[in-house]
């Protein structure tokens, strides 16, 4: 049953990265690009939980036994805050401010946003959510390598996916995607309660 909430957690997470990436994607889709985005994306979403992980287990002793509660109740909020975010959204939106912010720094700084501190903060804008989910796998004492190393492929494989789909789709799926996400997010922080 691990593996599943894993899976269904590198999913919800991976779904910030797919979109921003099919934004990007709309204007910047080269090989390098798509190599930059897929890399940076993955490391960041596999760094983010371990961090979140050791701040858990600080944090593990003071909620002993309420542990599996907190951490549920960290993913829904979290699930909360996205699904709520994607709804009030016009559809497309998510991709639309993404591409917004990537067409503003191209005619500021007239410089590629797949590289440099313009990846950077991108990277680290959508794996902050990584970073909850980490505390939460540290309050309920799980393993934090393998889902790290799961949770970074898969946000890697989908940061590619959405530059490859980006020029085409990109706005059509923004909210669609983030919906889902959070949804995913919600049945996580159920089944931390009940399995």
């Amino acid at each position: 049953m691990q593996v599943l909430q894993t899976a269904a957690l590198a999913v919800g997470l991976g779904m910030d990265a797919m979109s921003v990436s099919m934004a990007i994607g709309v204007r910047w889709h080269g090989p390098r690009q798509k190599l930059r985005l897929a890399w940076h994306m993955g490391l960041f979403q596999f760094f983010m939980p371990v961090l979140g992980w050791l701040a858990g287990r600080q944090l593990a002793g003071l909620f002993a036994e309420v542990g599996r509660v907190v951490a549920a109740g960290l993913l829904a909020i979290l699930g909360g805050k996205m699904l709520c975010e994607a709804i009030r959204a016009q559809p497309g939106a998510v991709a639309e401010r993404a591409e917004h912010a990537v067409e503003t720094e191209l005619h500021v700084n007239r410089r590629d946003p797949t590289r440099g501190w313009s990846l950077v903060g991108l990277s680290v804008a959508t794996s902050i959510d990584a970073l909850v989910a980490g505390v939460s796998l540290g309050l309920t004492g799980g393993e934090i390598w393998l889902r790290s190393l799961i949770i970074g492929l898969v946000a890697g494989l989908m940061a590619l996916a959405g530059v490859c789909v980006g020029q085409r789709v990109g706005r059509a799926l923004g909210t669609p995607a983030e919906i889902a996400g959070a949804l995913i997010l919600i049945g996580l922080a159920v089944s931390f309660l009940v399995l």
